[in-house]
């Protein structure tokens, strides 16, 4: 209990002033195909809790702005994109330092705030540091909440994987897999609409949550305990339980009422 507490709080934080708080993804090259080298970014997208807006910066969209075919670029085209791409993103990030960024798995030199902030320190940029105390890890705190296997990683991927359990479309949203290929094959608005479309889910994945309303493959007894706290709490989250249980007091009230009386009553 005390772990899903903890994970209740974290969203409360996020939540406490959606309009003080960014989710956030991006796309990337191959890890498997850079053979060792800091990988590509494509796209950034970020989507404002408040609102449902949403921010984006990327390559193909980089290209058109400077009128260069983006099928067609050169290495030297790439890094002169890139980079201005990640200017923008950075721009914004400084405008939006006191924001909680919520984002999905983006934790290590792999994938993830500094995996953006090595690229562009590649390309000769200076990365601005966001706070690790305002990034928030959502599958990290899905896990605090309906522990750690609240999601399947198979066939793909957790995020997928919750948005198919939830009904929640994910159309245009690419596989891991899927991504690398798109990337070989320069199909870079492929790849900008997939985290568009990412972001998305994870607002609606948030928004299922504060709701009490995510269906999660977590047992509801590894949830919440088979302690007194833990049963009171999953009759708390349930109508039907509560209703039941309002019905069994009624009816243990009225049964025993003429027992009380008999002996504590008077004439």
């Amino acid at each position: 209990m005390t772990e899903r507490a903890e994970g209740l709080d974290l969203l409360r934080e996020i939540l406490k002033d959606k309009n003080k708080s960014v989710v956030i993804h991006y796309s990337c090259e191959s890890f498997v195909t850079t053979h060792g080298r800091t990988p590509r970014v494509t796209s950034i997208c970020m989507r404002y809790l408040g609102t449902a807006q949403t921010k984006s910066f990327s390559i193909h969209l980089q290209a058109q702005f400077d009128q260069k075919d983006f099928n067609n670029l050169s290495i030297a085209d790439y890094d002169e994109l890139e980079k201005k791409m990640l200017n923008e993103f950075y721009d914004f990030a400084k405008k939006h330092k006191d924001f909680k960024w919520i984002h999905w798995n983006m934790r290590d030199s792999n994938y993830g705030f500094e995996a953006i902030a090595n690229r562009y320190r590649i390309l000769g940029g200076e990365a601005f540091e966001i706070d690790e105390d305002r990034r928030f890890d959502f599958p990290r705190i899905l896990s605090k909440i309906y522990t750690h296997g609240y999601e399947k990683n198979r066939p793909d991927g957790r995020l997928l994987n919750l948005a198919n359990r939830n009904d929640i479309t994910t159309v245009d949203a690419l596989k891991g897999v899927d991504e690398s290929t798109a990337f070989d094959n320069k199909e870079y608005l492929k790849l900008h609409k997939s985290t568009l479309r990412k972001v998305d889910i994870i607002d609606s994945i948030i928004d299922r949550t504060d709701k009490n309303e995510l269906k999660v493959v977590s047992k509801t007894k590894h949830i919440y305990g088979l302690t007194i706290p833990g049963i009171i709490e999953i009759v708390k989250n349930n109508w039907i339980l509560i209703l039941i249980w309002t019905i069994l007091f009624y009816i243990l009230g009225a049964a025993t009422e003429p027992v009380i009386q008999r002996f504590f009553g008077t004439d």
